[in-house]
C-alpha cells in the first residue's frame, strides 16, 4: 500500500445513466415504505435467533449463515482489495444498499452504513446534490441513529444540505 499517487481506476469511474436509474429505483422504495416501528424491528430480529443456532450448528461466520453478500466472506485482504475496487462505482453501492435494505425488511438487520456513505460522497464529487439530498432524506427516514458515528455523520450530512 506504501506511499503510492495518483488515481485508480475505480477512481475515475463516472456514475452511468443506468447506475443513476438504480439508484432512483432505491430512493423511491425508500421513500414509499414507511419505516419500521420498534415492535416490528423486535418481531424480525426474531428471525436472526435462527441464524445464531445455524452458526452454532455448523460453524459459518454470520455472513454465511445469514445468506448476506459473498464478498463480505471474504478473508480481511481480499475484501480490502474489493472495497477499494468498488469505492467509487455507484452502481455496485447502490446494489450493496439496496440488498441490505431489502435484508433490513425482511430480518430487521440494520445495514451498515459504510455503502450510503460511499454514495453520498460520490454524488457530492459528481455534483448531484439535489440527488443526494433526496437518497440521504430516504436512509435518514429509515435510519435516523443507528450504533456508530458513521450513521450520525450521513444525519448530518443531510442536515447540511438543508
Amino acid at each position: 500500500m506504501g506511499g503510492e499517487k495518483g488515481p485508480s481506476i475505480a477512481s475515475e469511474t463516472k456514475a452511468s445513466e443506468v447506475d443513476y436509474d438504480a439508484l432512483l429505483v432505491l430512493i423511491e422504495c425508500m421513500e414509499q415504505m414507511p419505516p419500521l416501528s420498534r415492535q416490528e424491528i423486535a418481531d424480525l430480529s426474531a428471525n436472526q435467533h435462527a441464524v445464531v443456532e445455524r452458526m452454532v450448528a455448523t460453524g459459518e461466520i454470520w455472513n454465511q449463515a445469514s445468506s448476506g453478500p459473498a464478498f463480505l466472506s471474504l478473508d480481511e485482504g481480499e475484501f480490502r482489495n474489493h472495497l477499494k475496487a468498488i469505492d467509487n462505482d455507484l452502481g455496485e453501492q447502490t446494489a450493496i444498499v439496496a440488498e441490505s435494505f431489502a435484508r433490513y425488511l425482511k430480518v430487521g438487520e440494520v445495514p451498515a452504513p459504510y455503502y450510503p456513505w460511499r454514495i453520498a460522497i460520490i454524488l457530492r464529487r459528481e455534483k448531484r446534490p439535489e440527488l443526494e439530498k433526496r437518497f440521504l432524506a430516504a436512509w435518514c427516514q429509515h435510519f435516523p441513529g443507528g450504533n456508530g458515528a458513521r450513521y450520525g455523520q450521513l444525519v448530518d450530512r443531510f442536515r447540511k444540505l438543508g
